[in-house]
């Protein structure tokens, strides 16, 4: 069944789990990756890190994406393209394809976890003392190591990542430790 993989315990996809169902994380951290082609799972890594202490470098970037893209491509984006092609195809009634879709989604949760798992053997990051400026640069040094250029809705989405992940952090503060990372 969907949904139901048993994968070992992983205090990233822990983290990830409590994270992902705080308002507004989900949508910021698609329209990032649908509007600049970042991974969601490195978004997370960065914010995971920060919770940590852990500031990360272009390196370590560079080590985990040697590990996760073969899985990326291979595993999580065809389960993406099917998903989403389920969602517009109009081949089927809307029923069976819904039902269908819910459960290639399953698997497409399923394969993020072992994304995550997968990152988190290419790179230690031990317990810490959280940081939300660590994550702030976390999330300023991948969008340069990703070559990708924010515009004001994408930094209106990454301010809602530091300041839902990092409560009760403020806008305010979210948006200066945010400018200090994007700032050239």
């Amino acid at each position: 069944m969907p949904g139901n993989v048993d994968l070992p315990a992983s205090a990233f996809w822990t983290f990830t789990l409590g994270v992902y169902q705080k308002e507004g994380v989900s949508p910021a951290c698609i329209a990032l990756q649908d509007r600049l082609g970042l991974d969601v799972n490195f978004l997370l890594l960065c914010l995971y890190a920060g919770s940590r202490g852990r500031a990360l470098t272009v390196d370590d970037f560079a080590q985990v994406e040697e590990r996760a893209a073969p899985w990326r491509k291979n595993v999580i984006h065809p389960l993406r393209a099917v998903r989403r092609w389920l969602k517009e195809q109009q081949l089927l009634e809307k029923a069976p394809s819904d039902q269908l879709r819910r459960g290639v989604l399953g698997y497409e949760i399923d394969s993020e976890g072992v994304q995550q798992r997968l990152m988190e053997a290419a790179l230690a990051i031990p317990e810490g003392a959280a940081s939300a400026s660590a994550a702030a640069g976390n999330l300023g040094a991948y969008l340069a190591w990703a070559r990708a250029k924010p515009g004001d809705a994408d930094e209106a989405d990454l301010l809602s990542l530091l300041s839902q992940v990092f409560a009760p952090l403020s806008g305010d503060a979210a948006k200066a430790l945010l400018q200090k990372t994007l700032t050239p």
